[in-house]
C-alpha cells in the first residue's frame, strides 16, 4: 500500500508536467564565435656592404658604424593599422651571405625573425626593426610567406 501523501505528491507532479502547454522552441544555433587564428610573422632583414662586419671564425655578422644597433637580439615590433603594438620579437644572429666562389667574402648580412601570436583581422600591419622606420604590409602578405626588409 502506498502512503496517501506520496500518492497526492505523485499526482500533483504528473499534473504539473502535463500542463506545460507547447514546449519552448529550441534555441537557434548561434554562429561560430571562434576567434580568428593568430598570424605567425616571419621575415628577413638584410644589411648590404659596407654596413656590416663579420667574423669568418664565428660566421656571425652585425651592423657597424651607423648601423651598429643591428645585431642578433635587436627588437622587431609589429603594429596594427591603428599603431597599436600587436607583436614583439627579435632578430636572430646575423648570417653572412658569402660568395659561393670565395667564402672569404660576404656581400650582405641576413637576419631572420619570427613573431608568434600576432592578432589577425586588422588588414594592414607595420614592421619596424630597431628604430629604422616602419614598413607596411597587407595581412595577406604577412600570412603567406616571409617578409623582406633591408638597408643598403
Amino acid at each position: 500500500m502506498i502512503p496517501r501523501h506520496l500518492t497526492a505528491l505523485t499526482a500533483a507532479a504528473l499534473l504539473l508536467a502535463g500542463c506545460g502547454g507547447d514546449p519552448e522552441p529550441a534555441a537557434a544555433p548561434t554562429p561560430s564565435s571562434r576567434a580568428p587564428l593568430p598570424l605567425l610573422v616571419r621575415g628577413t632583414f638584410t644589411l648590404e656592404l659596407p654596413n656590416f662586419i663579420w667574423s669568418s671564425q664565428t660566421n656571425v655578422c652585425a651592423g657597424t658604424g651607423g648601423h651598429d644597433d643591428l645585431a642578433g637580439g635587436t627588437k622587431v615590433v609589429v603594429t596594427d593599422n591603428t599603431g597599436t603594438i600587436v607583436g614583439v620579437g627579435a632578430l636572430d644572429q646575423g648570417q653572412p651571405q658569402t660568395d659561393p666562389e670565395d667564402r672569404t667574402r660576404a656581400d650582405s648580412c641576413l637576419f631572420q625573425f619570427t613573431i608568434k601570436d600576432v592578432p589577425s583581422g586588422k588588414g594592414f600591419y607595420s614592421i619596424e626593426v630597431s628604430n629604422r622606420g616602419k614598413v607596411q604590409f597587407k595581412e595577406t602578405d604577412l600570412a603567406k610567406d616571409f617578409v623582406q626588409l633591408g638597408l643598403t
